[in-house]
C-alpha cells in the first residue's frame, strides 16, 4: 500500500495546482466559467480528503 504521507503530499499538490489554476481563471471569468468551477471543485474535494 502507498504510505499515508505520500497520499497527503499528492493531495496538497492537487490543492495547490487546482487553486492556482482557478485563481488564474478568475481573470477570464466569462469565457471559462465551467473550467473555473471544475478546478474549484477539485480543490474543495482534495481539501475535504485532507481534513
Amino acid at each position: 500500500m502507498i504510505p499515508a504521507l505520500l497520499i497527503k503530499i499528492a493531495l496538497v499538490i492537487i490543492v495547490v495546482r487546482s487553486g492556482y489554476v482557478a485563481f488564474n481563471l478568475l481573470g477570464r471569468y466569462r469565457k471559462s466559467l465551467l473550467d473555473l468551477l471544475y478546478h474549484a471543485s477539485i480543490c474543495i474535494l482534495a481539501l475535504s480528503f485532507l481534513v
